[in-house]
């Protein structure tokens, strides 16, 4: 980013935001435990013509981890989200949301409608991302034991966490279950398991708690702005099929689905995420 700074939301947390290029806005909010990874070929696309705004949620990146970790929720990034467009003195932007960040840009729009020039929600899901996760509810009733692990040998827990999680093996597991590798680099994907593994394992546990309770259904039908919805194929993450729901309940909007595109569609195929996102700037105006 070309201009950072910190910013203190309501409650103090220190939340850090940059920008580059200049131009309409576009805001790019990431995926849980995520610091950019999923940005590079859309920044470089699209930073010639645009103002890109780049920011970390709270516990993430170089934003403070919050002292009260029950404010890790997507209501709150939302609030925090809105904090950063006060603190670039934006009066609108088009929103850009991978993976949790679609519930975030969602959850936005229920804030403060008035400021989305666009929605553009790529591999996400509107609600309860556990339920689905592939095919299966089982990591939705596993994760309240998991909490209670973790509460219970708490730097045991930190240390297993942040010895395995960049290892060789996690990078082989997860490259082999959520990435089509005859696509994406490996070298897109480590930075992804690096930020991981430096993370609190109780912000990452508290904050995918509330991920998996969240649901924005109720906004759906109420957004009258445009909304490009992008979605992998293969994608066992956030299925196809959640993406089809959103793009059959927003009136205005478009669903682009990525041939044999997994969850991390942007560094997989960036050519066609590139250029479905051009084409539909274009045709809403906001565009060069």
């Amino acid at each position: 980013m070309d201009r950072s700074s910190f910013l203190s939301a309501e409650d103090g947390t220190q939340i850090w935001y940059g920008t580059a290029g200049t131009g309409p806005a576009i805001v790019l909010c990431d995926g849980l435990a995520c610091d950019g990874f999923i940005w590079p070929y859309v920044v470089d696309e699209f930073v010639n013509a645009h103002t890109i705004v780049r920011w970390h949620y709270r516990g993430h990146g170089q934003s403070d981890a919050p002292e009260d970790l029950s404010t890790l929720n997507i209501p709150q990034m939302a609030r925090d989200l809105d904090a950063v467009l006060d603190a670039l003195e934006l009066d609108s932007a088009v929103l850009v949301g991978h993976s949790m960040g679609v519930q975030v840009i969602l959850e936005y729009y229920g804030l403060n409608p008035d400021r989305v020039a666009a929605l553009v929600p790529i591999c996400g899901s509107y609600k309860r991302p556990l339920d689905t996760l592939y095919n299966t509810d089982f990591f939705g009733h596993a994760l309240p034991h998991l909490m209670r692990l973790v509460e219970s040998v708490p730097e045991a827990s930190q240390t297993f966490w942040q010895t395995v999680v960049p290892s060789k093996f996690s990078y082989i597991l997860s490259m082999a279950t959520a990435v089509n590798t005859r696509l994406a680099r490996g070298v897109d994907f480590i930075p992804y398991l690096e930020h991981v593994g430096d993370m609190d394992i109780r912000v990452f546990l508290t904050l995918l708690s509330a991920v998996a309770e969240h649901s924005a259904e109720d906004v759906l039908e109420r957004v009258d702005a445009p909304a490009l919805i992008i979605a992998g194929e293969k994608d066992e993450l956030t299925p196809l099929f959640r993406s089809e729901e959103m793009a059959d309940q927003i009136a205005d909007s478009e669903l682009i689905v990525l041939p044999g595109g997994t969850h991390v569609g942007p560094i997989e195929l960036p050519e066609l995420v590139n250029g479905a996102i051009e084409k539909f700037l274009r045709k809403v105006g906001l565009g060069t």
